[in-house]
């Protein structure tokens, strides 16, 4: 047993481990080891990259076996910075600062894996002229200084293509010239390859790029300049750029700000990234502004609070007009015979007078594969993935049938596995099989698909947008995709098929995203003095959703009074808790554990325990509970208890239960 030396240190580990891990400094390293020094350790018979958080002495009070650090990283540390947001993440979303730590660096966290890039960032220090504002951008740039001198969140609602990217642009060349570096958000890899190329044109090599996509070795370089703080710069990235070791961070830029997208899932931590960008901005005292044509109601209630500062657009930009909006009854168009399948006669004639006119047509289904489900005509059997409670999806070209949430897949045949009569026949329509259709109906058009099966190749992506871009195409089938923040100047028609799928989303957020969606698509269609055209096939014409898109009722006051009502977010704070587990049995005995203690706790309004829509998924069975905590400062108490009490609940005999904390899910 090893003798207490005066120096030990507490560190983090990659793993979901609570509590505080302490090693012995040796004699050795003790010169060159301080706070946020990263260092090899072995912890369970495996060594791992950790970061030293805290340097103690010894007083001799603290007694017991620890183990040496083994040697010190040449990376730079973890600066305070950074160590504050981690800790403030992990709080706020009840996780782990292990799992903070493998987020911001994932690929270091096992030392096998540490590899230095000799590639160096070299600037040029050539920028090309910025692009020039118009009166009514020039006031909102004003208006955004003035908000920031005031110290406040600001809030940039500008209507699509009312040219918001612009002022980004004229604020981050700001930011460059003072010295200061800036990170700029977007929720969507192929919306940062857009966008990428029109800045690289104004920043030149201070531009630097950061998501999955791009290779270990150049996100290592990156992350390499950017901890030397050397020259100022403007980082590119999506959700997890928030981790990067930054220095003088003058600005960040959450565009898209009502996405989805910028909510991490799984694994944990489960953050939103434009909420945590704001505390980054506040722990680096930097600038932050959130920009989207469709604020979230979160963020609208924060500004109509005066919490933040609300700066808006109205206007497009360079003369844009708004497109005309036809709302077609699919039920009365069916009724009279004007439907042919899935498109209605008025919709078929506006793409083939759009073609015709030497124009762009996007069609919008958010629903890849060529069918959701397939289905025996003589016995009624639906194929089902094995491993989760999900019918399969029918994918032509490949000729199989695919789990869309566990990747299993089979080939497919038209022979019933349950009663062995030839009768699957796909049911529903996918982007796919609206491709297949369009291109039956318009045989001479040029038509592609823009999905998640034909982009996951990177060089597919790229080519799809610029042949559509460089009007190499006719008309686009796309998925969700397709609707943030491309520009495509010959773009005139927009359609959406079965819009109504949107809307029966058991979500309370349904109507307000539907309408997100719609705004989103319709800003695609129409630019630079051209008046475009988005035509929504429904079977509910009434619905308040379409009804506010075409300006006939107010949407956003009524949903704030309907949260307000029925207590959901913004007036509410909502806590999701997962519980999974292969043995079903057990798994309810956890939950009725779990239900007991919620009361002990101080939660006093929860629901469940009760099945999600989806009970299963890659053989484990899911039971939820949904918390609504008070926005005041009881809050963080609870969580805490919360989170303690569900470690205390896993660690006895429910341990091969998995639980999941989820604080603001979406």
């Amino acid at each position: 047993m090893s003798e207490i030396p005066a120096l030990f240190s507490k560190v983090i580990l990659p793993l979901k481990i609570r509590g505080d891990i302490y090693y012995i400094v040796p004699e050795h390293l003790a010169g060159d080891i301080k706070k946020g020094s990263r260092v090899i350790v072995n912890f369970a018979n495996r060594e791992y990259s950790a970061v030293i958080s805290d340097l103690c002495v010894s007083t001799g009070g603290f007694k017991g076996s620890l183990k040496e650090i083994l040697s010190v990283l040449p990376s730079h540390p973890v600066q305070s910075g950074e160590l504050e947001f981690w800790h403030w993440i992990s709080e706020y979303y009840m996780c782990t600062i292990g799992e903070v730590y493998k987020a911001a660096y994932p690929n270091n966290s096992s030392p096998e894996k540490q590899a230095r890039t000799k590639k160096e960032i070299v600037y040029t220090d050539k920028e090309n002229v910025l692009p020039s504002l118009s009166k009514e951008q020039n006031e909102a740039f004003t208006l955004i200084n003035e908000a920031f001198a005031n110290k406040k969140v600001a809030l940039l609602n500008g209507v699509t293509g009312s040219g918001k990217t612009e002022i980004y642009i004229h604020l981050a060349s700001e930011q460059i010239k003072r010295g200061m570096s800036v990170l700029y958000m977007v929720p969507e890899i192929a919306l940062s390859r857009q966008l990428s190329t029109r800045l690289a044109k104004i920043f030149g090599n201070r531009l630097l790029i950061y998501h999955s996509r791009e290779s270990t070795g150049e996100r290592k370089r990156v992350h390499n300049f950017i901890s030397k703080g050397e020259e100022p710069y403007i980082i590119l990235g999506l959700r997890s750029s928030l981790f990067l070791p930054f220095r003088n961070l003058g600005l960040i830029i959450v565009d898209e700000e009502h996405d989805a997208s910028y909510k991490q899932t799984d694994p944990a931590p489960r953050y939103n990234a434009r909420d945590s960008a704001i505390m980054l901005a506040g722990i680096h005292q930097a600038r932050i502004l959130l920009g989207s044509a469709t604020p979230s109601l979160e963020s609208l209630f924060n500004a109509f609070s005066n919490r933040y500062s609300l700066i808006e657009l109205k206007g497009k930009f360079f003369g844009a007009i708004p497109p005309v909006i036809e709302i077609i009854d699919t039920i009365r168009e069916s009724k009279r015979g004007r439907m042919e399948g899935v498109f209605s006669t008025a919709m078929l004639k506006s793409i083939e007078d759009t073609i015709a006119a030497g124009e762009q047509v996007l069609i919008f289904r958010n629903r890849r594969s060529y069918s959701p489900i397939v289905q025996c005509l003589y016995c009624g059997d639906i194929p089902k993935c094995p491993h989760c409670n999900v019918s399969l999806s029918y994918h032509k070209s490949r000729e199989e049938l695919r789990c869309h949430y566990c990747d299993h897949h089979v080939r497919f045949s038209t022979i019933c596995s349950k009663c062995g009569k030839p009768g699957l026949k796909d049911r529903g329509t996918g982007t796919e099989k609206i491709e297949e259709l369009v291109k039956l109906r318009f045989p001479l058009a040029r038509i592609d698909r823009f999905d998640f099966e034909t982009t996951r190749s990177k060089l597919r992506e790229n080519r799809i947008l610029k042949d559509f871009a460089q009007h190499k195409l006719d008309i686009l089938v796309g998925t969700q995709m397709i609707s943030k923040g491309f520009d495509f100047e010959n773009l005139s028609l927009i359609c959406l098929l079965q819009a109504d799928s949107m809307l029966a989303i058991q979500d309370f957020r349904a109507n307000e995203r539907a309408l997100q969606l719609l705004t989103q698509l319709s800003g695609r269609a129409g630019r630079k003095y051209k008046q475009g055209k988005i035509i929504i096939q429904t079977a509910q014409a009434e619905h308040p959703v379409y009804k506010s898109f075409v300006g006939e009722q107010e949407t956003i006051s009524d949903l704030l009074d309907e949260r307000k009502e029925f207590d959901y977010p913004p007036f509410v704070r909502l806590i999701k808790i997962t519980l999974s587990c292969t043995d079903r049995n057990k798994l309810k005995l956890a939950a009725s554990k779990l239900a007991d203690l919620l009361a002990d706790w101080g939660v006093k309004e929860f629901s469940g325990p009760f099945s999600p829509l989806i009970d299963r998924l890659r053989g484990e069975y899911m039971l939820q509970f949904w918390l609504k905590l008070p926005k005041d400062n009881t809050a963080p108490a609870i969580k805490k208890i919360i989170t303690q009490g569900i470690d205390k609940l896993i660690i006895k005999e429910y341990s091969s239960v998995k639980i999941s904390l989820d604080a603001d899910p979406l």
